[in-house]
């Protein structure tokens, strides 16, 4: 399948129920064995697990090419559709799009913050806006960090969902929103919406009956195999 193949049935799939689960692989391996899993659609990859993988901490320490790099190999891997997650562009938010493009990488993360601030929403629409004219094609998913900031709550969301999904965004992402909250994003953000797997997240059953869109695990999936690692070598060790 080409990528324009994956990332056309990437979207759809955040358009019409099953919930969309994106389980987030770190590297290759990893990658083939979640896209082996029965149901499995799609995957993402995690930043943080990614960047760690290489040697490097989250927040944009990695370098892009490193990061795009691994990337490309963990979506050459699997016949899934794979979107990137790909923080904040590495200073050149359109060039990193085009990038994953061409890596062949279906999607996109694309984040609101920068080291801890929120960037104006304004300008997150413009930038939304130069990444959709660099790679048409790709599936953007704009994460919206209020509540990871916690620089706001469910109206300021609410504000820059639409605002993004105005500029071209395909999704939005309000990571961390409270559980108590997704119902009221899902009933006023005009488009899919993305949620985090957290110990307090709704389980998928009851997601999908709220409307959310899509599911992730961030680097969740990734500290779940080194804690699993570590606890066996653990036991031998003693």
């Amino acid at each position: 399948m080409e990528t324009a193949e994956k990332a056309a049935l990437l979207r759809t799939l955040h358009r019409a129920p099953p919930l969309l689960v994106l389980p987030n692989a770190w590297d290759v391996e990893s990658a083939r064995v979640l896209a082996g899993l029965p149901g499995c659609r799609a995957l993402a990859t995690t930043s943080v697990g990614v960047a760690r993988s290489l040697g490097f901490e989250d927040g944009e320490q990695a370098p892009a090419e490193e990061m795009i790099r691994a990337a490309a190999r963990i979506a050459a891997a699997v016949e899934l559709p794979v979107t990137g997650d790909l923080e904040r562009g590495y200073g050149d938010p359109a060039g990193t799009a085009r990038a994953a493009w061409e890596a062949g990488l279906a999607g996109m993360n694309f984040e609101d913050s920068t080291a801890g601030s929120m960037v104006d929403a304004d300008e997150q629409a413009d930038a939304i806006r130069g990444l959709r004219a660099a790679a048409s094609e790709l599936v953007l998913n704009a994460r919206i960090d209020v509540f990871l900031r916690r620089a706001g709550g469910v109206d300021e969301a609410v504000v820059r969902g639409n605002a993004y999904l105005a500029a071209g965004a395909d999704c939005v992402y309000p990571i961390f929103c409270p559980a108590d909250s997704i119902s009221e994003l899902v009933r006023r953000i005009d488009g899919p919406i993305n949620v985090a797997a957290t110990p307090g997240t709704p389980p998928p059953a009851a997601l999908e009956r709220l409307g959310v869109a899509r599911l992730t695990f961030g680097g969740g999936l990734a500290s779940a195999a080194y804690a699993e690692a570590a606890r066996i070598a653990g036991e031998a060790l003693r």
